[in-house]
């Protein structure tokens, strides 16, 4: 087996590795969890791909994406067993955010990618190329709306603006979205309600700037809560400490 660790500057998207596999006939891997998403290309042979939508078989000239988050397995055919080339890579974008786990390749970009393989050192720009296209080339058969888009670009939106009095009145109103619609749609797409997702973010922020040695009342400000009294109710309640006793 062959894999390759891919320098980069830090993006939205991010290349994680590339590689390239002949399995041994029944070859098992699994079941495991990515925090990332990883992209298999089947070029000879034959492999079933197991996850929370069932049993997919692969075979040449398809490949199959695994989403972050997933329990997924893959099992080489016993007497014909694949041969396949892999992309990984990590986004706060959601991509593939439908059902369909396998797809037939697109034309050229498996050999795109072990054209990639053969080259030293491994080229930064190439690893985005492929990760675009994939992206671009395989959206068709997505089964994304335009609901679905503008929930994404609301995602997007808090992370980049939880310092702001964002609410969910006002994210509502502003993306054209009845509140109780966009309550149901951000937690069926992300498993937690708009509400709690702004919260989140802000805490999350506010425990890096506290370690940083903003002050309680600083850290409160710079994620968007003009009281401090309810900031520190809100992170106790999150973490088990009030923010004044974080040791930085």
């Amino acid at each position: 087996m062959e894999e390759y660790i891919v320098e980069t500057k830090s993006s939205d998207l991010t290349p994680l590795f590339v590689g390239r596999e002949a399995c041994e006939p029944g070859h098992n891997f699994g079941p495991y969890i990515r925090e990332y998403y990883i992209v298999h290309f089947c070029l000879s042979g034959k492999v079933v791909l197991k996850n929370k939508h069932g049993l997919h078989e692969v075979s040449p000239g398809q490949l199959f994406v695994i989403r972050p988050g997933e329990i997924t397995t893959y099992t080489a055919d016993k007497k014909d067993p694949w041969e396949y080339v892999w992309v990984a890579f990590r986004s706060d974008e959601v991509y593939f955010g439908g059902s369909v786990s396998v797809f037939d390749t697109p034309s050229g970009l498996d050999d795109k990618l072990i054209a990639l393989l053969s080259k030293e050192p491994l080229s930064r720009e190439g690893c985005y190329s492929v990760i675009y296209d994939l992206i671009y080339r395989t959206a068709e058969h997505d089964d994304l709306d335009a609901g679905d888009e503008r929930i994404r670009r609301i995602r997007r939106y808090v992370k980049y603006n939880y310092m702001l009095p964002i609410s969910v009145s006002s994210i509502a109103e502003s993306f054209g979205f009845n509140r109780m619609y966009l309550y149901r749609a951000f937690k069926s797409r992300y498993g937690i309600g708009i509400k709690e997702y702004i919260t989140e973010v802000r805490m999350q922020k506010a425990a890096k700037f506290l370690k940083d040695g903003f002050s309680v009342k600083e850290s409160a400000h710079m994620v968007g809560y003009t009281d401090e009294f309810n900031f520190s109710k809100t992170y106790k309640s999150r973490y088990g400490i009030s923010p004044s006793k974080v040791k930085q």
